[in-house]
């Protein structure tokens, strides 16, 4: 909201400055712009400055004005300690440092409803970030047959059971979610961990997950 009072400010002082220029041939300060008396210059000048100020600042906000608006959305989350966004391939990559892989499923959910709010119509994905080590990404590794095994044939139970079994064996705690959309997927093991989301159907390039950091 700051954003668009501060973009509007500006733009409404820039519209004062191009009447004044436009019906008294001068900007603020006295600074007169005088050809030849032909007032026509002035005018053509003054549209053409408005026109700069307008799109300009259109291009602006559209460009980095959600910045902002992420900020507010997912700043105070308790489980979000860090969070970036940037433009890529005409959407917004956002990428979410988790604190810790608990709740991943609900988290992840209000994480989407946020930025789902926070960006409007813009198409979006979301990366979640975590603190995951080579060990973890072999559980996950030896994990994925039975995941996708039962995305296939509906045997979840069966899949629960080997994923724990793989967690066990290296040490690791794991939890597993399922929902209509994703299977979510934690293995915990120290301060390490591991989050990873598995859409159940093809991806509608929504959600990404699996990113380390630190």
């Amino acid at each position: 909201m700051k954003w668009r009072q501060l973009l509007v400010f500006r733009l409404g002082a820039c519209l004062v400055n191009l009447y004044r220029l436009a019906f008294y041939g001068k900007f603020p300060g006295g600074i007169a712009l005088i050809w030849q008396g032909l007032r026509i210059k002035a005018v053509l000048v003054a549209l053409a400055i408005g026109l700069v100020c307008l799109f300009g600042g259109q291009w602006l906000y559209e460009k980095y004005g959600y910045q902002q608006s992420l900020q507010q959305a997912l700043g105070g989350q308790p489980q979000v300690a860090d969070f970036t966004a940037e433009e890529q391939n005409g959407q917004i990559v956002v990428t979410v440092h988790l604190r810790s892989p608990d709740n991943l499923m609900p988290t992840y959910k209000e994480l989407e409803r946020r930025v789902s709010e926070a960006l409007g119509s813009r198409r979006f994905v979301i990366k979640i970030a975590d603190k995951r080590d080579a060990g973890l990404e072999e559980v996950l590794y030896r994990s994925q047959f039975a995941v996708y095994q039962a995305l296939v044939q509906g045997s979840f139970k069966e899949m629960e059971a080997e994923v724990s079994a793989n967690a066990r064996e290296a040490g690791a705690e794991t939890r597993i979610y399922i929902d209509s959309e994703n299977v979510y997927l934690t293995f915990t093991r120290g301060d390490r961990f591991l989050a990873e989301i598995i859409p159940r159907n093809p991806p509608q390039t929504v959600t990404e997950g699996g990113v380390p950091y630190a």
